[in-house]
């Protein structure tokens, strides 16, 4: 059996969101990407037709930039991802991670918005931490 993992990191979808904190505009960007790793299962023998099969995972993961303070820029955990599998080997030449990701943009971009509304109150919460130490 061969074993290949390939990790792909692709910048999806970015959406920005301009918050009032405290009187001071805050402009947060989202970003999204795919980490999409490959696994090649099966065997391939001579003279017998090839069996393998390229398992894949893509998880989303979302990136938070806030443009006034990269210390608190930070990437947001969710559990959101998304899987298939296609005949034959995984190959670095096949770019299969980039094709399955454009077929599910949609879905990605839907879930950064989500993203980006339930991390409202974080934010603010971590501003006032933040204003809060600065102001000791």
């Amino acid at each position: 059996m061969s074993l290949t993992l390939i990790a792909l990191a692709a910048a999806v979808a970015t959406h920005t969101v301009q918050i009032d904190h405290r009187g001071a505009p805050v402009e947060a960007t989202y970003t999204a990407r795919a980490d999409v790793k490959t696994r090649t299962v099966g065997a391939h023998t001579p003279n017998r037709a090839d069996m393998r099969r390229c398992h894949w995972k893509a998880t989303v993961v979302v990136d938070r930039q806030l443009s006034h303070s990269p210390s608190l820029t930070r990437a947001i955990p969710t559990d959101h991802a998304f899987s298939g599998s296609e005949a034959g080997a995984c190959t670095p030449g096949r770019d299969m991670g980039a094709r399955q990701v454009a077929k599910h943009q949609d879905n990605i971009r839907a879930h950064l918005m989500t993203v980006a509304q339930q991390d409202r109150a974080p934010l603010l919460a971590e501003l006032d931490a933040i204003r809060n130490l600065a102001s000791n």
